[in-house]
């Protein structure tokens, strides 16, 4: 599901709006609600029981960073042209599957979940005598 920003209170809510669907099936959203919510380029559509639940997706802009950073190690590498595009293609799952680890791993340390290697080490050595 998409990340949801804090509910607006009842109060603030707009009342319902009729909109128009384009002959491209495009639909436009009001400008104070397209504000109000942080609309961006994307939006997250989900059918419910109830009919069609539209909020903001905001993709995170890292995977252009990660994409950027990859592609200048590549050209910094000596690659251009179709060799470049070439090695992207066989590194990015790798180099996005361990950010992706490394990235978990931050949170895990962070929320405490895991603690670094270290200090596990000293805690047995500690505990048994070590």
């Amino acid at each position: 599901m998409a990340p949801m920003t804090a509910p607006i209170p009842a109060e603030e809510l707009d009342e319902p709006k009729r909109i128009k669907i384009s002959s491209k099936r495009q639909i436009t959203i009001p400008a104070t609600t397209y504000e109000k919510y942080g609309f961006a380029e994307y939006a997250y559509l989900e059918e419910t029981e109830e009919g069609l639940f539209i909020s903001p997706l905001n993709l995170a802009s890292e995977d252009e960073e990660l994409t950027e950073q990859l592609l200048r190690y590549l050209i910094d590498k000596g690659y251009e042209g179709e060799g470049l595009i070439a090695r992207y293609k066989e590194i990015k799952p790798m180099f996005f599957s361990i950010h992706k680890a490394v990235k978990r791993s931050e949170e895990d340390i962070a929320a405490g979940r895991v603690r670094p290697a270290k200090e596990v080490q000293e805690e047995l050595r500690m505990q048994y005598g070590l």
